[in-house]
């Protein structure tokens, strides 16, 4: 995937313009493509067809930083709740919800609420944030 780079004012703009947890893809194909072709199909369901190649962890395996098979968790320590997932060869997630290309719908769907997946999720084998391992990738 072809990467661009942005200077700190177009990328505080892109985080002004942003809807819940959108990332800045999200945000520029929104305001670029309009309302019509702005999203891409985020999630398949469970026993269903999902609608991408591949899911947003994908480039995390290539590196070699997580593995399939590798293991996610969130836990709420007030609430006394913990959810797990497992990352899928194809960069997916699953979840006893379905199956997930991004982890902030996975993580919301068990939660009930609007959460940012990619730092909510710990990666089990190495205690890091789906965020860090991005930033250690240079993926993010």
């Amino acid at each position: 995937m072809p990467k661009i780079s942005v200077d700190d004012e177009v990328y505080a703009v892109l985080e002004d313009n942003a809807r819940g947890f959108e990332e800045p893809n999200d945000v520029l194909r929104r305001l670029l493509l309009g309302p019509n072709r702005a999203q891409p199909r985020r999630r398949g369901s469970a026993g269903g067809s999902t609608h991408s190649p591949r899911g947003k962890l994908a480039p995390l395996i290539a590196s070699g930083i997580i593995k399939a098979g590798d293991t996610l968790t969130h836990a709420q320590v007030r609430k006394g709740q913990t959810w797990t997932a497992v990352v899928e060869p194809d960069g997916r997630i699953k979840t006893d919800q379905g199956r997930y290309d991004y982890p902030s719908p996975a993580l919301g769907d068990l939660t009930g609420t609007s959460v940012d997946g990619w730092r909510s999720w710990t990666h089990d084998q190495s205690g890091k944030t789906l965020h860090q391992l991005r930033q250690e990738a240079g993926t993010s």
